[in-house]
């Protein structure tokens, strides 16, 4: 009877580490398979990666070479509005009757493109943010075959490379502009390229172009080499002057020296 007893309890003991194997069991399994599944997803994450990497990277070049282009324009035109406004500013003052201020004269339409070449020649210095060393370049230049050098970060190098031109004009009766004694220039036509500095090497080759400049989405510099990368051209006009209407009727149809037409 003892013998049964102990038969009955081994057999009971067994029974209830019968569960506890069969959850340890199903525990080792679950283990097994959640190590290689975190095998398999940190591959697999490690190639989503990879490939997401390679989608988004040349978008992520062009958007930054497009915004880089944009901002070189942008202050190129910001030069070139600057430099027209600085001549409109001499020539609304009315008594200061010098043109030594003014951009040098050419002859026939202005806002021709193929009236004035690019330039070809190096002014002297940089007109600069701030202070710098050596010559300082003064507006306008010599002539319009001479950019001036114009540095906007402060390093005393030149970033950007101005034409100024313009017309030879009317004076407050509406007759050609010659200086004379108790003539006052109340008009002309003018322009502004700017390009940017790397153009200086084609510049002065005299492979220069007067076309303006593409923008592209790229890094690369493309056909800012040779041209500008803003063109503006106003018509300039006394404001305080009795016949400015008269004059802008007299600039803006003719096409000749004198006027530049508009």
């Amino acid at each position: 009877m003892l013998l049964d007893f102990t038969e009955e309890k081994m057999t009971s003991s067994t029974q209830e580490r019968k569960p506890l194997l069969a959850l340890l069991q199903k525990t080792a399994i679950a283990k097994s398979t959640n190590q290689g599944l975190t095998l398999i997803e940190g591959l697999l994450a490690i190639v989503i990666i990879a490939i997401t990497m390679v989608s988004i990277t040349p978008p992520i070049f062009w958007a930054v070479a497009s915004r880089v282009q944009t901002q070189r324009a942008e202050q190129a035109l910001k030069l070139a509005q600057g430099e027209i406004d600085r001549v409109r500013t001499i020539i609304d003052r009315g008594k200061d009757r010098t043109t030594t201020f003014l951009p040098p004269v050419v002859s026939g339409n202005v806002r021709d493109s193929a009236t004035v070449a690019a330039p070809n020649n190096a002014g002297t210095g940089v007109i600069s943010t701030r202070s710098c060393s050596g010559t300082v370049a003064t507006l306008p230049p010599a002539n319009a075959a001479t950019f001036v050098q114009i540095d906007t970060n402060g390093d005393c190098t030149a970033d950007y490379l101005l034409q100024t031109f313009r017309s030879q004009g009317l004076d407050e009766r509406g007759n050609a502009f010659t200086g004379a004694s108790g003539q006052t220039l109340s008009g002309f036509v003018m322009g502004v390229r700017v390009y940017s500095t790397v153009a200086r090497a084609e510049l002065t080759a005299g492979r220069g172009s007067t076309q303006p400049a593409s923008l592209r989405g790229t890094n690369g510099l493309g056909n800012q080499l040779n041209r500008p990368l803003a063109v503006l051209y106003s018509t300039i006009v006394r404001s305080n002057e009795g016949q400015n209407l008269e004059i802008y009727r007299k600039l803006c149809p003719a096409n000749n020296p004198t006027t530049g037409s508009c």
